[in-house]
């Protein structure tokens, strides 16, 4: 087999670069293309097809479920690997029940993301370490997964402000607390200050939840 040809479809260019900057070096793999959304994912392969893509969740358009829906239907061989933040066993359910092969998370290392890439290709599925915990859990009732109570929750939002819900947008961005505070400024004690309020402001326990939760009523 020749090199292994990726796809990159995730709707914040940043972290497109940084998957690229980690494996545009390894020898047998060959980034034939990005996207931003499903959609746009869809369109670019009619020409040229991989051999695996890395599909984030949630994007604009068509996000990453409806795209591998569409895909397994379409190009059945090509090998999804879902690459997002949420471990959240609804997702993580969804995907590999509707074909994906692989489910990992934004913060796997470089090794662990080589490692999946290899797994799926050899027609075997891949879970990180989280993931597959997240699922053991699940099976055996154990799942801590807090769900959101919509009641009141349009309250807690009012209470975000300006300055929190930018910053909310780094987080979804993926951004750590120093990046966040280079990029806007301020001292990451105040960052950090910040976030323990966004978590106390929004009933959530810790990043995941937030994001969810930020997610789940559109602030990001």
């Amino acid at each position: 087999m020749g090199k292994i040809k990726l796809f990159i479809v995730d709707d914040h260019p940043i972290f497109i670069d940084g998957i690229v900057n980690l494996l545009k070096d390894i020898n047998d793999f060959d980034i034939i293309g990005t996207a931003n959304n499903g959609q746009e994912f869809l369109d670019a392969i009619k020409k040229n097809q991989p051999d695996v893509v890395l599909m984030d969740i949630n994007m604009p358009v068509m996000d990453g479920i409806e795209a591998t829906k569409e895909l397994r239907n379409t190009y059945p061989d090509i090998k999804v690997i879902a690459l997002t933040m949420f471990n959240d066993i609804r997702f993580i359910k969804e995907l590999l029940e509707i074909g994906a092969k692989g489910y990992i998370l934004k913060n796997t290392s470089q090794e662990d993301l080589i490692k999946a890439i290899h797994t799926v290709v050899e027609g075997k599925p891949f879970l990180d370490s989280e993931v597959q915990a997240k699922v053991i859990s699940s099976i055996s009732g154990d799942s801590d997964e807090d769900e959101i109570d919509d009641k009141n929750t349009d309250e807690l939002v009012k209470n975000i402000t300006g300055r929190e819900m930018e910053i909310l947008q780094l987080i979804a961005l993926g951004l750590t607390s120093q990046d966040i505070s280079e990029k806007l400024f301020i001292s990451k004690n105040t960052v950090e200050t910040h976030r323990k309020n966004l978590l106390a402001k929004l009933n959530v326990k810790n990043t995941a939840s937030l994001l969810k939760f930020a997610y789940k009523k559109g602030l990001v």
